[in-house]
């Protein structure tokens, strides 16, 4: 699972100009270099590498490309890199490992990049706290007890997936994209319900929850997201499910949301053959994704916020978008991110 955020815009970026300030923000966003020496993260020291690509390369139509399913594990592998599309429009692709760095912490990285390119001090991002630690210094901050962990969200998926059988074979992830005119209020809470009404059903949605708002002055790439299940109905209207999500918000739940740390003690290798084992099996019959609990939720809908565009132009470059090229697992996963005055939706499957 990658996390890939894509910037789109006029004119063009000279990719010795990109890989120097590649580097420059490296220093400051050391959680970019990472890679694994046995069961822990430690800095390389070295820059994510910038892959230049030519507008054939990249299917701006599909979102489809070679350059978006190699491998960011961290194991004899980068967990970062930037992929450099030239043409019209000029596009830049920042890539990490999901399990290295969160949707907030590469919005942040990249933000640091096109400061460097544009000659600007840029802003450290050098936090070591883990997601557990980020949960324990929140409840501390707001003077609660951690609450206990939360058992999975029950309901599940229906049994037919949204959007039809896995596909056997080979895996081919997919993404779409989608652009809305205007900023529209409760967004994710609209396309929650919109996923339960098209199927005329009820479920869980999963809204990932950036804990950096709730610890200011956090600054990190690392995995500081939780998430909240929200039960939705396809009979219900939009604002009660957005009623729902905020209320969550304002108990503070997201912070009940956290993985097992016995999960912690399973060798590596072992995780692996396991991943591709249940991969496998979910191919010959994807009911038992719901079955075995491995996805409890309809869908994912994450909004990774609202961005300035001018936070990503640089001399002889103005951008004129900002999108998410989402996490492809057992369910599908739906990301926002609004800019220019517009919302960008993909769809990640």
């Amino acid at each position: 699972m990658d996390v890939q955020l894509c910037v789109e815009g006029n004119g063009a970026i000279d990719p010795s100009a990109l890989s120097a300030a590649v580097a420059t923000a490296s220093q400051a966003c050391p959680g970019t270099r990472l890679v694994r020496r046995g069961r822990r993260w430690v800095d390389s020291g070295i820059p994510p590498v910038v892959t230049v690509a030519e507008a054939a390369d990249f299917d701006r139509t599909r979102l489809d490309s070679p350059l978006l399913r190699t491998q960011l594990t961290g194991d004899r592998s980068p967990t970062c890199e930037v992929v450099l599309v030239q043409g019209a429009p000029t596009t830049v692709i920042f890539r990490a490992c999901h399990a290295a760095m969160d949707g907030g912490g590469a919005m942040w990285w990249q933000r640091q990049v096109f400061r460097a390119l544009r000659g600007e001090a840029v802003e450290e991002a050098t936090s070591t706290l883990t997601g557990a630690d980020v949960r324990v210094a929140i409840a501390e901050r707001l003077g609660i007890e951690l609450p206990p962990v939360a058992p999975p969200s029950g309901l599940g998926q229906p049994r037919r997936s949204l959007l039809g059988m896995l596909p056997k074979g080979p895996r081919r992830s997919m993404w779409r994209r989608r652009t809305i005119d205007g900023i529209h209020p409760g967004v994710t809470a609209k396309i929650a319900w919109l996923i339960a009404a098209s199927e005329d059903t009820e479920g869980f949605i999963n809204v990932p929850v950036d804990m950096r708002q709730f610890l200011p002055g956090l600054r990190t790439t690392a995995g500081a997201t939780s998430e909240i299940p929200i039960q939705v109905h396809g009979d219900e209207d939009w604002t009660d499910v957005h009623a729902r999500l905020l209320t969550a918000l304002s108990e503070h739940r997201y912070l009940a949301y956290r993985n097992d740390p016995s999960a912690l003690d399973v060798p590596v290798p072992v995780m692996t053959v396991m991943a591709r084992w249940g991969d496998d099996l979910a191919r010959k019959n994807d009911a038992v994704i719901a079955e075995r609990g491995w996805s409890l939720n309809m869908a994912t809908v994450s909004h990774l916020g609202a961005v300035e565009l001018a936070d990503f132009c640089a001399d002889g470059f103005e951008a004129t978008s900002s999108y998410s090229l989402g996490a492809v697992g057992y369910s599908p996963e739906f990301d926002v991110v609004e800019c220019g005055g517009r919302t960008e939706v993909t769809l990640a499957w």
